[in-house]
């Protein structure tokens, strides 16, 4: 089985690191990371380092790093965990080896991905994924993984448990090679849209006010704005048949409170550093979608307006 890991960054390269450390022995399975520039290079040289929580470093090698189309072959499984304004490139520069033998999953931030493989990778069987883990790039090759919380969920919107059961139960058996918790879901749409209401909202706020989650969540205002922002998208979802939790606003609450008052959000830290942020797919989209349905978004549309002036994208 090949598998290839398209963007080596803090989650392609740590889920790459933990499957190419559980794959070791395995002579039958293939990983080949996806990546370029200093990236390509170190892990070419040196390997592809991973630093626990404890600063303990851990070196592995993937069968092959690469960016040619050419050298990888048909792959039976992609994995896409590039920044979401950098996947449209990467999925035209990796088409030549998906074929309708490839099964397609992408980790990225937002719920807009899979519509967009669907559209330009007609032939694969994209399902949908979402990855829970906090990690980071320390240096080009070297990521650093933060916290505990290790999960991934994956399945195929619109089949039943026992369909997503019978096609994907060997993807899920391969992917716990890496000891995350992995979830085989016909709710897949369920889990996307659940981190994605939290994603999305505090992704706003914190940048518009450049204020930590922790703040924001204490701020009389910013709290107010927050909770509009969280109920706009939640009907934003009930408008797609996403049936999120009846009490989803206040889970997502109980998972910001959860989190150290100082943390920032990792598109907050890009637009602090000037940075491309992933704007479009966490506010933008929200907009653009909200106007198709006629749905108001008050607060997304005056944010999406305020941070197009501030961030880039």
């Amino acid at each position: 089985m090949r598998t290839v890991i398209v963007g080596v960054g803090g989650i392609g390269g740590f889920l790459g690191g933990r499957l190419a450390a559980g794959l070791s022995e395995e002579r039958d399975q293939e990983l080949v990371l996806w990546c370029r520039g200093e990236t390509l290079k170190n892990i070419r040289e040196k390997g592809l380092t991973l630093l626990d929580q404890d600063g303990r470093a851990t070196t592995v090698r993937p069968d092959l790093a690469t960016n040619r189309a050419s050298d990888v072959g048909a792959a039976d499984l992609v994995l896409f965990a590039t920044k979401s304004y950098d996947l449209e490139a990467a999925i035209l520069e990796t088409a030549p080896f998906i074929t309708e033998q490839t099964r397609v999953i992408p980790l990225l931030n937002g719920v807009c991905a899979v519509d967009l493989l669907e559209q330009h990778l007609p032939q694969a069987d994209v399902l949908g994924g979402c990855i829970y883990t906090s990690s980071h790039v320390r240096s080009p090759g070297t990521v650093q993984a933060v916290g505990s919380v290790q999960r991934l969920f994956f399945g195929k919107h619109g089949l039943s448990s026992v369909e997503n059961r019978v096609r994907y139960a060997d993807v899920e058996q391969f992917l716990r090679k890496s000891g995350l918790q992995v979830t085989l879901t016909a709710r897949i749409a369920v889990e996307m849209w659940s981190k994605f209401v939290f994603l999305s909202p505090f992704a706003a706020a914190t940048t518009f006010y450049g204020r930590s989650i922790g703040a924001v969540l204490v701020d009389s205002e910013a709290f107010e704005t927050v909770m509009g922002l969280i109920g706009e998208l939640e009907a934003l979802a009930r408008a797609h048949k996403v049936p999120l939790p009846e009490n989803i606003a206040d889970l997502t609450v109980e998972k910001a409170r959860s989190f150290d008052s100082t943390t920032r959000t990792s598109m907050q830290l890009d637009q602090e550093q000037g940075r491309m942020t992933e704007l479009d797919c966490l506010i933008g989209y929200v907009c653009r979608e909200a106007a198709a349905q006629n749905l108001p978004v008050p607060n997304y549309d005056r944010i999406y307006a305020a941070l197009l002036e501030t961030c880039r994208a």
